[in-house]
């Protein structure tokens, strides 16, 4: 699965692929790098393939009955061992493709039965999307023909033919479901940028790729109710198609979010400002704000460079009566790098630079010299007013 940052984040994937992407760092051992991209295996990707291997010895039994326990615990291990390398080889697929691209990847990480591949920034024509999607499975493809060629040269019942089949089967499913026609799957994406051409439109693609994901989820249902059984299997279909419906009401809601992207701009949204020292008392330099029409305010130094923001949370949940005894510096945040926001940030630009860094205000420059504040209320406002509204709610 890959994780696409920049604009708005995304993932398309599921078992054996999909991400995140997640603010933080990715969770796990760090195992390797590949072209300097760090590869990381999470805890939870060593229980399953602990799992997998549990499930498989009992296959493995009834296929080579003459085999001792130790024998079986080690074809098991083996199988178990390559279904991580396979999830490993679809997120390297979706890599290698997007550093070709140009795109900077920040990390690959297999977690539980899935993998994620966190890129940014988004591709910007269909065929990219396409390509860095569609590779991923067919890494998988290209292992279970691996298999099935290996499998001329040596006898089905035989160890390594019980490893090259089950591993064969194992990418060929992995094939076919990341292919599956829906987000957050491979497939959704191929969707998603099908859509693209035949509209003109990434949006209306992305919203084929996000209905399909609940076509997908429906079709888990029905899967798991017919085929998985009473016990862990129908279980995991179940969980699984959650997870899919899930992903593709995230996938809506975020195309959703993209139509109201165009027409927003840093400009539009900077409140005017007003400049004090940080030792001006609080309540003092809220008259002065209220006297201009301000509504923010910055700490700066004598020289007029800013140095804080004051955090209008905190403001908020200052008693009245103690505003006077308090200096501005005290209820304002130090301004960090990715904190300055250029003037002339719009859409998806706009979107990327605030994710980077979350920050409830920021210090808006117009060629280096500031000009104001963005508040990410106002901005959260734009996209979601109900959103907007909570936050108002919580301070």
């Amino acid at each position: 699965m890959t994780d696409q940052r920049g604009g708005n984040p995304e993932a398309h994937g599921g078992p054996g692929d999909a991400p995140r992407p997640a603010a933080g760092g990715p969770a796990g051992l760090l195992v390797g790098r590949l072209r300097g991209v760090p590869i990381f295996v999470s805890p939870l990707a060593l229980i399953f393939a602990l799992l997998v291997a549990y499930l498989l010895s009992g296959s493995i039994r009834d296929r080579l009955p003459a085999a001792s326990d130790g024998q079986v615990l080690a074809i098991a291990a083996v199988i178990s061992v390559g279904f991580l390398l396979s999830l490993l080889a679809h997120e390297i697929g979706h890599c290698l493709t997007a550093l070709h691209f140009g795109h900077t990847v920040h990390s690959v990480t297999l977690h539980g039965f899935a993998g994620f591949t966190s890129f940014e920034p988004e591709p910007r024509t269909s065929g990219r999307m396409f390509l860095i999607a569609f590779l991923g499975p067919a890494a998988n493809g290209l292992l279970a023909g691996a298999c099935q060629l290996g499998l001329l040269a040596v006898a089905d019942d035989s160890h390594l033919g019980i490893v090259l089949r089950d591993l064969g089967m194992i990418n060929l499913a992995l094939f076919l479901f990341n292919l599956a026609p829906g987000l957050p799957l491979d497939g959704g994406q191929v969707v998603a940028a099908a859509g693209w051409v035949l509209t003109g439109d990434r949006l209306r693609g992305l919203r084929a790729g996000a209905y399909g994901g609940f076509v997908v989820a429906a079709g888990m249902l029905v899967w798991g109710s017919v085929y998985a059984g009473d016990g862990l299997g129908l279980l995991y279909a179940y969980a699984l198609a959650g997870f899919l419906a899930f992903a593709a009401l995230q996938a809506l809601r975020s195309a959703q979010l993209r139509g109201r992207l165009p027409g927003l701009s840093v400009r539009r949204l900077t409140r005017h400002t007003l400049p004090v020292e940080g030792g001006v008392p609080l309540a003092e330099a809220l008259r002065r704000a209220e006297a201009i029409g301000a509504t923010a305010v910055a700490v700066v130094e004598r020289d007029g460079t800013p140095l804080k923001i004051m955090n209008g949370s905190a403001v908020d949940a200052l008693p009245e009566h103690r505003r006077p005894w308090m200096t501005v510096d005290e209820v304002s945040r130090t301004i960090l790098p990715g904190m300055v926001l250029n003037a002339d940030l719009e859409g998806e630009d706009l979107l990327a630079a605030v994710q980077r860094v979350t920050a409830s205000e920021y210090l808006v420059v117009d060629h280096d010299t500031p000009v104001g504040v963005l508040a990410m209320v106002d901005l959260v406002a734009r996209l979601n007013p109900a959103a907007a509204a909570r936050m108002v709610a919580h301070r």
